[in-house]
């Protein structure tokens, strides 16, 4: 048989050879950039006791997936970042990443929470951070997943995440 025949006009393709194991199944992908955020502490130290006078928690990104074609869909996010610390002297910060999910018919969730940490540095630098999170058995639905970072403290110093990346696979189970 020519490989002219065997071409699927359908699919758009040549069909596999039996592979030998189960074929993957079909994956959804989206992806989102979020803006980032600056967190400074105003004029004096501040510590868990005051941190709400610093900054409520912002949205950093989000990104929304539909699974609503998928039968128990296995869901992960992948969120990435920099995070700027520009230390005044002697400087500290923690900061608390929530991943908040949003379904319609649904009320808004935290699904993980993550912290950054940073103490008695001098100098200023720039590092990644990043965490994943999965669901499985999941209900089929529209979600939005939203990262939100909130300061716990900042002392003498600020500290900016930026280059906020976030993605969304989902596949049948």
């Amino acid at each position: 048989m020519a490989d002219n025949d065997r071409f699927d006009k359908k699919e758009g393709c040549f069909p596999c050879p039996d592979p030998g194991h189960p074929l993957p199944k079909p994956i959804l992908f989206e992806c989102g950039n979020g803006g980032g955020f600056t967190f400074a502490a105003n004029g004096s130290s501040s510590d868990e006791r005051n941190a709400p006078c610093i900054c409520v928690p912002k949205t950093v990104a989000n990104v929304t997936l539909d699974t609503s074609c998928l039968c128990m869909p296995k869901v992960k996010i992948e969120f990435s970042s920099i995070i700027h610390f520009i230390p005044k002297c002697v400087g500290s910060a923690q900061l608390e990443f929530d991943l908040v999910k949003c379904c319609r018919d649904f009320p808004e969730c935290t699904v993980g929470t993550w912290n950054y940490e940073i103490s008695g540095e001098e100098d200023k630098f720039a590092k990644s951070f990043c965490f994943d999170y999965c669901e499985c058995s999941s209900c089929p639905n529209c979600c939005t997943y939203i990262v939100k970072c909130r300061p716990v403290y900042v002392n003498n110093a600020a500290i900016c995440v930026a280059n906020c990346q976030i993605a969304a696979f989902a596949q049948t189970h």
